[in-house]
């Protein structure tokens, strides 16, 4: 059985995390050096671009999760090269906390101009997102990375 990935449709998309898995990522459990050469890895598969817009940039390494609600398995599924400004649109329910809100009007522009999209869209978006997140919410993952459980 397939798991849940908050996908509607769109080239840059949100990454929800459910709060009960916040700070169980890769690189908070690797070591400083391992997560380094994990990245690096991934940026050079990338050829040093956004794998998102292309932006050429600051890169981050953005890690893909696929939820199995059922079984309460929160699963590594990849983890993508992205510029500064995808990589905090992913995040944007962490971004509108953390940035000004100029700096989180930017983001929404970003995220209507890599999907083609207009605000409204964008807000619309917005809500179908956060309907899916609910689903998960509240749920105690059990977080794995190949066969193996970091939690």
């Amino acid at each position: 059985m397939g798991g849940r990935q908050i996908r509607l449709g769109m080239k840059l998309e949100f990454g929800l995390i459910p709060q009960t898995s916040w700070g169980l990522s890769l690189a908070n459990k690797l070591g400083k050096e391992e997560w380094d050469k994990i990245r690096k890895e991934v940026y050079k598969k990338a050829n040093y671009r956004c794998q998102i817009c292309g932006e050429d940039g600051v890169l981050h390494s953005h890690e893909v999760w696929r939820f199995e609600l059922k079984k309460k398995i929160q699963r590594l599924v990849g983890i993508e090269c992205l510029c500064e400004m995808c990589h905090n649109v992913k995040h944007f329910g962490r971004s509108k906390k953390v940035y000004s809100k100029s700096y989180v009007d930017r983001l929404i522009k970003h995220w209507c101009k890599i999907n083609g999209k207009s605000e409204r869209d964008f807000n619309a978006y917005n809500a179908k997102v956060h309907l899916e997140y609910k689903k998960l919410a509240g749920v105690d993952w059990q977080v794995k990375v190949g066969r193996k459980v970091i939690v």
